[in-house]
């Protein structure tokens, strides 16, 4: 609790964050889940079903990008160094860029 008293600028920047990433992630989860509800009869093991989860990288990407600034809003926190931080989220940053190539391919 001391911390947060002398540091509020990361979990102010997670509020901030998970508010942000709903309001933006949210429409668009909702928007992709009708307009796949409404072309495909997606029951499990069906070929429309194989082809229907193909278009669910961009939540893939949405929640990879979440994830990135919350660990490095997490670090910054944790550490109370914020270069730190950023250096560190370097490393992850080109992990995730690896798997979001991947999962592009796939797409």
């Amino acid at each position: 609790m001391e911390s947060l008293i002398h540091n509020p600028g990361p979990p102010l920047a997670a509020l901030l964050l998970l508010a942000l990433s709903t309001a933006l992630g949210l429409a668009q989860v909702a928007k992709i889940i009708k307009v796949y509800e409404a072309k495909h009869e997606l029951k499990h093991g069906s070929a429309g079903f194989i082809r229907g989860i193909a278009g669910w990288s961009l939540v893939a990407f949405w929640v990879m990008a979440v994830w990135f600034v919350a660990t490095v809003i997490g670090d910054w926190w944790a550490t109370e160094d914020l270069a730190g931080a950023m250096d560190r989220a370097w490393l992850r940053l080109r992990i995730l860029l690896e798997i979001a190539a991947a999962i592009a391919d796939s797409d």
